[in-house]
């Protein structure tokens, strides 16, 4: 299996004291926004699926959504020489273009991905409020 990423918001920022808990509201409504907007394709259900990926960076490691295919599946579609291989293979990756033009940054998304996060803490206690010492 292989990936395709599809990416990540940005709601949750490296550095951020409250990364891992607004990583968690990006991923779970990003993912859920996918599955139910832009479901995997009958066809691929049993090659391809969505899911999150770990990247590691300078500033630490982070997650996005992927796409997760069989690669080689897919290659031995397009160098096939039946007609109707050839347009599963066109048909997946029409479809991948699609899912990767969504604007994952969209307001929508956003209020989304911020009402999931403030379900998720205590905002009696002010979790989702951090104190920087100014220097």
């Amino acid at each position: 299996m292989d990936y395709l990423t599809i990416g990540s918001n940005g709601f949750a920022q490296l550095g951020d004291p409250n990364y891992n808990d607004k990583m968690k509201a990006e991923l779970k409504v990003l993912l859920n926004h996918f599955r139910q907007n832009y479901p995997v394709l009958q066809c691929f259900k049993s090659i391809a699926y969505y899911s999150t990926k770990t990247f590691a960076h300078d500033f630490g490691i982070y997650q996005e959504v992927v796409l997760w295919y069989n690669r080689e599946y897919i290659e031995e579609l397009y160098e096939s020489e039946s007609e109707a291989d050839q347009e599963l293979s066109d048909l997946f990756w029409t479809w991948f273009r699609i899912i990767e033009a969504v604007d994952l940054e969209s307001e929508d998304l956003t209020d989304q991905i911020k009402a999931d996060y403030l379900k998720s803490i205590d905002v009696s206690k002010a979790e989702h409020l951090s104190v920087l010492k100014a220097s």
